[in-house]
């Protein structure tokens, strides 16, 4: 009995980990790195401040916490 719930347990962790890798692969690829994609954001409030979107001081505050400030 014990067995065969090891046996269901490891048959259900190999089918999860790689699942988890897999995953975590795919986010990884489609969005970058974390600089890549503060980078991207940036341009994007930096259009959105050019475009009248939002303020100067949405835009720095914004901003900073984009850079990690």
């Amino acid at each position: 009995m014990l067995q065969d719930q090891l046996i269901t347990a490891a048959t259900g962790l190999a089918f999860i980990v790689p699942g988890i890798l897999v995953l975590r692969w795919w986010l990884n690829r489609s969005v970058g790195s974390p600089e890549e994609w503060a980078e991207q954001h940036i341009k994007i409030l930096q259009q959105k401040h050019a475009r009248g979107e939002i303020d100067e001081e949405t835009y720095r505050s914004r901003l900073k916490e984009l850079q990690g400030e």
